[in-house]
C-alpha cells in the first residue's frame, strides 16, 4: 500500500507538471509569439500610426500655407515681403528716397555706396592688368569716373594713397581710353602726362600717368543691388 500510495503520489505530481507545461506550451502555440514580443509589436505599431497622423497634419499645413500664398499674390507677395524685410534689417535707414516704391539701394560687405555705384579699395598692391583682374572676380571693373562730383568723392577716400583707375593709353592707342571703351572727357580732368608706350592711370590728389606694370592699389566699382 505504502509503495503503491507512494507512487500514486508521485505519478499524480508528475501528470500536474505535465498538464501545466502542455498549458503553457498551448498558450504559446495559439499566438505564436512570447508575450512580450507581441507587447513590443503592438507599441511599434501604435509609433507607427502617430507619425503618420503627424505627416498628415503636416501636410494639411503647408497645403492651407500654399493657399494663403496663392491668394495673396503667389511668389511676388512672398518676394514682397522679403525684400521689406531686408530693408528693414540691412538697409541704411537714413538713406533717402523719392517715394515709397524708390529701391533702396544695397552694396555688398566691406563695398562703400556712394550715390548710384559701390567702391571697393584695396588693401593690397598690383599691377594695373592684376587690378582689374582682381575686380572682375569680383563681378565688378576698376573704376570709370563719370562727372565732377564723382571726381571729388574719389580723391577724398583716396589721400592718403595712390589707385588704379580704369583708364590707360596702351601702346596702339592714341587717347586715353576708359576699360568701357570710351575716350577720356577732358573737361573732367586733362589728359595725364604719359612717358611710357603703355601708360596707365592712378588717382590721389590727381590723376597721373604710370607704367603699366608699376604697383598701386586699385578701385573697384559695381552696381548696388536695389531693394
Amino acid at each position: 500500500m505504502e509503495s503503491e500510495d507512494g507512487y500514486t503520489a508521485l505519478n499524480f505530481q508528475s501528470r500536474r507538471v505535465a498538464s501545466g507545461t502542455a498549458a503553457v506550451a498551448q498558450k504559446q502555440d495559439a499566438s505564436g509569439l512570447p508575450c512580450w514580443y507581441q507587447i513590443t509589436l503592438w507599441a511599434a505599431g501604435f509609433v507607427i500610426i502617430l507619425l503618420g497622423a503627424a505627416v498628415t497634419v503636416l501636410a494639411l499645413q503647408l497645403e492651407a500655407e500654399k493657399g494663403k500664398i496663392v491668394n495673396n499674390g503667389g511668389c511676388n507677395a512672398s518676394t514682397d515681403k522679403f525684400q521689406a524685410f531686408l530693408r528693414l534689417n540691412f538697409c541704411n535707414q537714413k538713406q533717402t528716397r523719392s517715394s515709397d516704391n524708390s529701391p533702396y539701394k544695397v552694396c555688398p560687405v566691406q563695398w562703400q555706396l556712394h550715390r548710384d555705384k559701390c567702391y571697393w579699395l584695396s588693401e593690397n598692391i598690383k599691377t594695373w592688368d592684376e587690378s582689374q583682374h582682381d575686380c572682375s572676380t569680383r563681378d565688378s571693373q576698376l573704376l570709370v569716373i563719370q562727372d565732377k562730383e564723382e571726381m571729388d568723392f574719389i580723391k577724398s577716400i583716396t589721400k592718403h594713397a595712390a589707385h588704379w583707375i580704369g583708364l590707360s593709353r596702351l601702346k596702339l592707342e592714341k587717347k586715353w581710353i576708359w576699360i568701357t571703351g570710351s575716350q577720356l572727357d577732358q573737361s573732367l580732368f586733362p589728359e595725364p602726362d604719359y612717358a611710357e608706350e603703355n601708360s596707365c592711370a592712378r588717382i590721389r590728389h590727381e590723376v597721373t600717368s604710370e607704367d603699366c606694370n608699376s604697383v598701386f592699389k586699385w578701385i573697384c566699382q559695381k552696381d548696388p543691388l536695389l531693394l
